[in-house]
């Protein structure tokens, strides 16, 4: 048919008042075969009759019953060269634009009476999207009000039967009579939808009603279920454990594990180590790595040993949550109920060692569940496994024998078959009804429908009003909401909810009530103290919690100021560990310095650098006033004169004196000190502060915390020689290539001049200092950073004015 007479019929049809006009011309081009319509040409036809059916209902409504038994009979029985998803798009389309009863009512018939055609046009095209994010479409449109067909549960399970007998009625009797057949499509749609979330519905019944009565006694329904279980290896798998035994298993998979490595990689690494799996779920894998000697050898041993490494690792008991230590416990009990299949001789040494390491540290936790639990699975390693000569060589006395968790690692470790596998579970005779869309004629269509609106009686409204205007009213505006999360009252209770971090309320108020409960218990508290302080280093979250690093940060302080000595070394030992990011080297540094502020207990020493400084710069801008030759030295004259006529009335205060005492933080300091400098030129893989990359912000900050140790140390015997020490690692990065270092060096000189100031000046020094004027001088010049230049000239006074007052006393 030609691009014109089309159009001249497209215009007619848009341009019509009612449908009477243009029936027999909307029927000729739906049935008459000899126009040879393209699909092109049928799809423009059949958008504009849909486009104008709302049109045809306004004009004329008399005629909407004959309207819709019409379109009725154009979409189910004519034979369209347009595909049935293009009808189902053109019909989505429209009530997107306009939703109508009819239009849903035309949608939810033609994919009841053509949904095998529907299929098997997507077959054909290989399109698995459509069919698969049908029901997503459909709710975007429809809301709340989805036709039954559409609501996902029983799509998907419509689309398993469908699949259920495509395999019966042409696959199977095509592998039976050797015919090539695919299965591909029908395999694809069933891991596409499970990967949406709807496996329950559309590979149950294939796996319940089909594969596990059928492959049994047949080996082409088992070639067809090992096709869908592992083409591709995903979540169908785990459905297929979770929902069978370690027979169903064995069945399906036998020794594949040993020979495609994806399979060994799904159900060790990503299945047993990377999720926790329910007790029966993990049990049935692992009974299925020993029902064969080869599986045995090669997964199941390696298994159990990945598990006692994991176990005695301190990285492990220090990152781990309860749940996590619990699972790895449990999942070690499991593994010696099969003691009689495990063979270790061959890494009988590295065993032991690895054993005896994991009883060491977990003896070695400040927590009564780690100390507990390591106590048990050592008892059973022990008991269960050969690598002792004595079953009964270890025994602990310590821990309750009749603890809920001791009794079930040990009912897990007994070797009782009864207890290692488990039946199939009940459900797959469970058949899911489904309910079709009750298709009602179209005679039985009402064309219209009324809507029944209730008013209420007015003068029941009114005598409320009155009845509520009799109450005195109160004022809310001071009340206070009362929070459901109960304030920690002990603090092993704030430990607790530290740890679980999924419970934000709880956590929260354990991070305001921690410095409370550690000044109120602090005999209690040392025992924890290490564990409180490892937990609040690592979090690696803000939590949505206000203020959260304030928070941590005043723990932590309350912590090392209560137990200095525990904390200092262990924080200053960590500042050089691997595992840690600059953020938590960078708050170790915040942590000591703050804490040597309150340690130290002077109060004129808080901002006595900045006020040197602020001096120096004054100095400093005097000399460069009398230095000034240019125009505007007259009013530098000026305002010195002003300055030296001006006269105050001001009350005589007598100047306050400086009382020297003793700074207990001198007994101390080194604990503090010397760990950090000690290793500040000690280059490792993880960590490298002066060779390292170009990222040198942490040798700033920790440049600045060994100078402000040195300030709170002032009066105290061990000052010089920390100055010392200090004043060598400076000299080393006088030249350093950054500038940002070469400031915090020049800082840290500073640091160092003010502390020592007039009283505690030694003569060792002298040569230092002599050759720090002299590298100033140089900077002062030559230096191409200006804050460098700046800072510079402002210490360079200090170092004189330091000087002037140790030759005058």
């Amino acid at each position: 048919m030609s691009f014109e007479r089309l159009n001249i019929v497209l215009k007619e049809i848009s341009s019509s008042n009612s449908y009477l006009s243009i029936e027999n011309l909307i029927e000729e081009y739906f049935f008459n075969k000899n126009l040879h319509l393209t699909s092109i040409e049928q799809e423009k036809f059949v958008r504009l009759c849909l486009r104008k059916l709302s049109d045809w209902f306004n004009q004329t409504p008399e005629q909407i019953k004959q309207i819709k038994i019409h379109f009725h009979k154009y979409f189910i029985q004519t034979p369209f060269l347009l595909k049935q998803k293009q009808l189902i798009d053109l019909l989505l389309n429209q009530l997107k634009i306009s939703f109508n009863d009819f239009f849903s009512f035309l949608l939810i018939d033609l994919y009841e009476k053509n949904y095998q055609k529907l299929l098997y046009e997507l077959e054909n095209d290989l399109d698995i999207g459509f069919i698969i994010h049908l029901p997503d479409r459909i709710s975007n449109i429809f809301m709340t009000n989805i036709p039954i067909c559409f609501q996902s549960k029983n799509f998907f399970h419509r689309l398993s039967q469908y699949i259920q007998q495509q395999l019966i009625t042409i696959h199977y009797p095509n592998m039976i009579a050797q015919v090539d057949t695919n299965v591909n499509f029908l395999s694809q749609l069933v891991h596409r939808a499970a990967k949406l979330g709807y496996t329950e519905y559309i590979w149950r019944p294939l796996y319940k009603n089909l594969f596990v009565k059928k492959c049994l006694n047949d080996s082409l329904w088992l070639r067809l279920a090992q096709y869908f279980l592992l083409e591709p290896i995903d979540d169908i798998l785990l459905y297929t454990i979770e929902h069978g035994n370690a027979n169903i298993l064995d069945l399906f998979l036998s020794d594949r594990i040993i020979h495609l490595p994806l399979l060994e990689t799904y159900l060790i690494d990503r299945l047993i180590f990377s999720k926790q799996l329910s007790i029966d779920t993990l049990r049935t894998i692992l009974i299925y790595l020993t029902m064969s000697i080869n599986r045995l050898e090669k997964c199941f041993e390696n298994v159990f040993k990945r598990y006692l490494q994991l176990w005695s690792q301190e990285n492990f008991i220090r990152f781990s949550s309860n749940n996590q230590h619990l699972y790895i416990c449990q999942s070690i009990a499991i593994c010696l109920s099969f003691n009689k299949q495990i063979r270790l001789n061959n890494d009988k040494d590295t065993i032991i060692i690895c054993v005896l390491n994991g009883i060491r540290i977990h003896l070695e936790s400040t927590f009564d569940y780690i100390r507990r639990r390591g106590q048990v699975i050592a008892e059973l390693i022990i008991q269960h496994s050969q690598l002792f000569s004595q079953s009964n060589q270890l025994q602990f006395d310590t821990y309750d024998k009749n603890h809920p968790e001791v009794q079930m690692l040990k009912n897990l470790a007994q070797i009782n078959q009864t207890l290692n596998d488990r039946q199939l579970s009940d459900d797959e005779h469970q058949e899911i009804i489904v309910k079709k869309e009750p298709v009602v004629s179209i005679s039985e269509k009402t064309t219209s429908s009324t809507n029944a609106i209730i008013l209420h009686d007015a003068s029941i409204d009114d005598d409320d009003d009155d009845v509520d205007s009799e109450f005195e009213s109160y004022d809310y505006s001071h009340d206070r909401v009362k929070s459901d999360v109960e304030k920690p009252a002990y603090i092993r209770t704030c430990l607790a909810n530290l740890i679980a971090t999924d419970k934000i309320p709880q956590l929260e108020s354990a991070l305001n009530m921690l410095p409370s409960l550690i000044e109120m218990y602090k005999i209690e508290c040392e025992e924890v103290a290490l564990e409180l302080v490892r937990i609040l280093l690592n979090y690696n979250s803000t939590f949505d919690i206000e203020n959260f690093q304030e928070l941590q940060l005043n723990g932590l302080i309350t912590l090392c100021q209560n137990y200095p000595l525990l904390i200092s070394d262990y924080l200053c030992k960590q500042f050089y560990e691997k595992n840690y990011t600059l953020n938590q080297r960078s708050l170790i540094l915040k942590i000591i310095q703050e804490t040597a502020k309150k340690l130290s207990q002077i109060d004129h020493i808080q901002t006595k650098i900045q006020n040197e400084l602020f001096i120096s710069d004054e100095d400093e801008d005097e000399d460069d006033d009398n230095n000034n030759n240019d125009n505007d030295s007259w009013r530098s004259i000026i305002n010195k004169r002003l300055k030296l006529k001006t006269k105050y009335k001001i009350k005589n205060h007598s100047e306050k004196k400086i009382f020297f005492k003793e700074n207990y933080f001198g007994n101390i300091v080194g604990h503090f000190f010397y760990p950090l400098i000690s290793f500040i030129d000690k280059s490792t893989p993880h960590l490298s502060l002066i060779d390292g990359d170009n990222d040198y912000l942490l040798l700033c900050e920790l440049l600045a915390c060994l100078g402000r140790l040195c300030i709170h140390a002032q009066n105290t015997l061990s000052l010089n020689n920390m100055i010392k020490q200090l004043l060598d690692i400076l000299k080393t990065l006088q030249q350093h290539k950054d500038p940002g270092v070469r400031h915090a060096v020049i800082y840290a000189y500073a640091c160092s001049l003010v502390s020592i100031g007039k009283n505690s000046y030694h003569q060792d020094l002298q040569s230092y200092f002599i050759e720090l004027k002299q590298w100033l001088d140089f900077i002062i010049i030559h230096d191409t950073n200006t804050e460098v230049q700046k800072l510079g000239r402002s210490v360079r006074q200090i170092l004189l004015k330091t000087l002037q007052e140790i030759t005058d006393n």
